[in-house]
């Protein structure tokens, strides 16, 4: 049945008016049957592949294992721990408590030795009391030259004097007297005159 649409251009749309001669596919373009062959045999390659891919690893982790040194027998099992210490396994932790004692014990009260009655106080509160306080000291009067036994004289590198301390004992030696200068002879008069 031909259309009788002057807009056909002579195509034969069927019943449906959707058959258009001029576009077809031929049949024998592709064999699903062949497409599916090499699909299963691509698989089965693959499949064949991964077991002896496996088996070389199996044989090459036995063969490793059969090299390894042969463990102590004071060795400890598998999964028990050894005695401390031990490497750290999470820094952040270990740092977040190291700080965390160290703000407790500075900004807090608590006892070091409550039987010999020391404690600790905020460091706040103790510079505080170190300011109104002072630093404690010695009862007697220090002596400057405390510890310095043998005499020095002269000046310490940075410009000043080093005391020391006086012997006192008899056996003590003396400064030499320093001999008396001799007297200068006056000049024969001509010379004087002859130097003006």
């Amino acid at each position: 049945m031909t259309s009788t649409d002057p807009h056909s251009h002579g195509h034969d749309h069927g019943e449906d008016g959707l058959h258009n001669p001029d576009v077809a596919h031929e049949t024998s373009d592709i064999d699903i049957g062949t497409v599916l062959k090499f699909g299963g045999g691509l698989f089965l390659t693959v499949v064949v592949c991964a077991v002896i891919v496996g088996g070389v690893f199996r044989l090459l982790e036995r063969e490793a294992a059969a090299r390894d040194p042969q463990v102590s027998p004071v060795a400890r099992p598998e999964g028990q721990l050894p005695p401390g210490p031990r490497l750290e396994t999470n820094e952040r932790a270990a740092l977040a408590k190291f700080r965390a004692e160290d703000e407790k014990a500075l900004d807090g009260y608590g006892w070091l030795n409550q039987q010999g009655g020391v404690a600790h106080i905020p460091i706040a509160e103790a510079k505080k009391l170190l300011v109104q306080r002072g630093l404690p000291t010695r009862s007697g009067a220090a002596d400057p030259l405390e510890g310095t036994h043998a005499p020095a004289t002269g000046e310490a590198s940075g410009g000043r004097t080093i005391p020391s301390k006086p012997d006192e004992g008899p056996s003590a030696p003396q400064p030499a007297a320093a001999p008396p200068a001799p007297a200068a002879a006056p000049a024969p008069p001509g010379e004087a005159a002859g130097k003006k």
